[in-house]
């Protein structure tokens, strides 16, 4: 590492610890947030489910007045995936794939809940430092020689969105939090029935007067039991394995019926 390096690094540092000192000084909530499972079990009936969020704002004797009260954000992202998008054209009567383009990094699913409109939260650029909202949402090119720009870029990245909330994976749902209290809050954040399995992080941000105050992060575990675990690990750590499974299970149902429906 360079000299000019280390000293621009030292310096992105110490205003980075500058700024963190300051904002503990200044704001005097603190959040205190809770999910109501850190797991998920999917098995074959499952049709989907709901996790609840509730939290509390505790405040102290140099908490300041907000003029607006307090607003809470929610963020629940599920892990990276990667994520194909094709255009169709319709071809002579028939549709076909017209062309295609590829996110590397993408959420397989994100869910933004609010107390409001999040426009009314904060501004656009505190909401694009921590992709709060669909708006915001960062979805990765490669940044290769298939990488977009302009208004291809938009596009793709408007269908990719359009696409996911179709299939209930990516949420933005306004006014879907509560405030019990003026400091106690509740969301709940809807699982669809195809929720992808990994770890989700849940995000709960506290904002007062437009100006980000707290912010807390729960996680969730959602997997699969049963059967449904056992061909997942079967499929992902014994491919060959797993092949051969399902070859001689489509043996052993097509000879099954042959004798079945067979007459003599």
């Amino acid at each position: 590492m360079t000299r000019a390096l280390t000293r621009a690094v030292f310096r992105g540092a110490l205003a980075t610890a500058i700024v963190a000192l300051a904002l503990s000084r200044a704001g005097a909530e603190s959040l205190v947030t809770a999910v109501s499972s850190d797991t998920v079990s999917i098995e074959s009936n499952f049709t989907g489910t709901e996790i609840v969020v509730f939290g509390t704002i505790e405040r102290d004797a140099r908490t300041v007045s907000r003029r607006r009260g307090y607003d809470i954000l929610i963020a629940a992202r599920g892990p990276a995936q990667e994520i194909t998008v094709r255009e169709k054209e319709r071809f002579a009567g028939i549709w076909v794939n017209r062309d295609s383009h590829q996110y590397v990094s993408a959420p397989s699913y994100v869910a933004f809940l609010a107390n409001r409109a999040l426009a009314e939260i904060a501004d656009p650029l505190a909401l694009t430092q921590f992709q709060l909202g669909l708006t915001h949402l960062v979805l990765l090119q490669d940044g290769g020689a298939s990488q977009l720009s302009g208004d291809r870029a938009a596009h793709f990245r408007d269908a990719t969105v359009r696409l996911m909330r179709e299939r209930r994976r990516y949420l933005e749902v306004p006014y879907s939090v509560q405030f019990l209290s003026p400091s106690v809050f509740t969301a709940r954040i809807p699982l669809p029935a195809t929720i992808p399995i990994g770890t989700y992080a849940v995000e709960v941000y506290l904002f007062g007067d437009g100006a980000l105050l707290q912010q807390a992060t729960s996680k969730i575990s959602i997997r699969k039991t049963g059967m449904e675990q056992i061909i997942t690990g079967l499929a992902s750590e014994r491919p060959l394995l797993y092949g051969l499974g399902v070859v001689a299970m489509a043996i052993f149902s097509g000879w099954f019926a042959s004798v079945v429906f067979r007459r003599d």
